[in-house]
């Protein structure tokens, strides 16, 4: 009788949502020399694997290879863009978080990644309007609040950034990082920023950076 075959996705999958990386490319790599199920989504997830492990050059490969077998898959363009962004190559990283969302006009990660992107850019308003799409679409995901509050602090809009670093800290945020003294201060910052800006041109304010 013939033994069955191994899910190597599904083995790569478990492997994965234990954080053993190394051990999730060894199964996903199983599955592609094998040609065994979903292809795109197994070079999706082992290009995430590599992005944890830093070999960039192996992740574009696996996502540029996702994007060959389903040209549909947000999730790879998403990726994709994040490796873009972190090379600094903001524009085409704006491509791919477009194609994600063009494909999934709920993709909240997309919209996230994209507000970024704009902030990277210099684009505070296309950056604040991404940020507040993706909280909109999911409003526990604390980082975006952080994020916008940021964007927000950029440009002056200091009640809206007083409330977004408000909301960050009330939800658990800065516990990662051990910056949560920080933000408090920014806040501090900010709430006289908002005072004095009614009396005095903003260029003479403190500036108020995380």
């Amino acid at each position: 009788m013939t033994s069955p075959i191994t899910n190597y996705f599904d083995e790569g999958m478990a492997y994965f949502a234990d954080d053993a990386y190394e051990k999730a490319i060894e199964s996903f790599t199983k599955a592609v020399r094998l040609s065994l199920g979903n292809l795109a989504e197994t070079h999706l997830y082992r290009g995430i694997c590599y992005a944890y492990l830093e070999a960039y050059d192996k992740a574009m490969d696996d996502f540029n290879r996702a994007l060959r077998k389903n040209a549909y898959l947000a999730d790879a363009y998403n990726e994709r863009g994040n490796l873009w962004r972190m090379d600094g190559v903001y524009q085409r990283a704006i491509d791919d978080y477009e194609a994600a969302i063009t494909i999934d006009p709920h993709h909240y990660a997309a919209y996230y990644n994209r507000g970024l992107a704009y902030e990277q850019q210099g684009n505070l308003e296309a950056a604040d309007a991404d940020l507040t799409t993706a909280i909109n679409i999911r409003d526990d995901i604390i980082t975006c609040y952080e994020a916008r509050g940021r964007v927000r602090a950029a440009l002056q809009n200091y009640e809206g950034a007083i409330s977004d670093y408000e909301t960050f800290l009330e939800r658990g945020g800065g516990y990662e990082y051990d910056n949560q003294s920080d933000i408090q201060s920014l806040i501090i910052t900010l709430r006289f920023n908002a005072v004095m800006s009614r009396f005095i041109p903003t260029r003479f304010l403190p500036k108020a950076r995380p």
